[in-house]
């Protein structure tokens, strides 16, 4: 029932690592380690986690830098521009054809008149 193709999909999607945004000490330079337990061993409580998290300074080099996925965007920029290239070069195939073959519709399009003047 379920393909081996999709198991390892979902075992890829489970091992995956995401980087997360820390903030850490001057010292310390190992970004994705953190202390989730305290010091004498217990987990923290959700209002010691609200209270780091809001407590959490992002500079704009370390969101720059960690946060933005620079091959995703590159991708999007890259569809973009040839989205508009395909539309700019159909657009073009199609005048040309227009021009071509039913002139009536070219002078539709592109009415002559006599330049008035002034």
């Amino acid at each position: 029932m379920v393909s081996d193709s999709d198991k390892e999909c979902c075992d890829a999607m489970r091992q995956r690592i995401i980087p997360k945004l820390i903030q850490t000490g001057k010292n310390e330079q190992v970004p994705g380690k953190r202390k989730i337990e305290k010091e004498n061993g217990n987990k923290e409580t959700n209002e010691e986690r609200v209270e780091r998290i809001s407590h959490t300074n992002v500079s704009f080099m370390e969101f720059w830098m960690q946060c933005i996925d620079w091959n995703m965007l590159r991708l999007f920029f890259g569809l973009l521009m040839l989205f508009f290239f395909a539309v700019g070069f159909t657009s073009l195939l199609y005048l040309m054809f227009v021009f071509s073959f039913k002139e009536n519709l070219w002078y539709y399009y592109f009415p002559v008149s006599s330049k008035e003047e002034l």
